[in-house]
């Protein structure tokens, strides 16, 4: 899969998802790929910030394991309760949609994620 391919599946001149597994699928991709992408960045942040305290050897993959295991079990269910909704409309999902409800996940879980590290401040 090239850059175009990436192009046309984001920019909706892709396919349309009819079915319920197709449509979760590719809701629960995006929130994974989104997912680990932050947590990944975020682990390399938390180890570079660390520097040589021996607990920073552990930085990058305990967020990694928590960047894979949120979607995992949190977007499982998220993405199924979206797709119950498109399908009891009637509604087609383009992969644009897809693309901005696994995003919109993985935003949300972040945003909850910060909220509660505050709150322990």
């Amino acid at each position: 899969m090239g850059w175009t391919d990436i192009n046309i599946r984001l920019t909706g001149g892709g396919e349309t998802f009819d079915t319920t597994y197709d449509m979760w699928r590719e809701i629960f991709v995006w929130c994974l790929v989104s997912s680990l992408v932050i947590h990944f960045v975020s682990g390399l942040l938390a180890w570079y910030s660390l520097g040589g305290h021996p607990i920073a050897v552990y930085a990058l993959p305990s967020f990694i394991i928590a960047g894979f295991f949120t979607p995992l079990f949190a977007g499982t269910i998220t993405s199924a309760v979206i797709v119950f909704v498109y399908k009891s409309a009637q509604f087609t999902m383009s992969s644009l949609d897809a693309f901005l409800w696994g995003v919109g996940q993985t935003i949300v879980y972040t945003l909850v994620a910060v909220s509660r590290i505050y709150v322990t401040l």
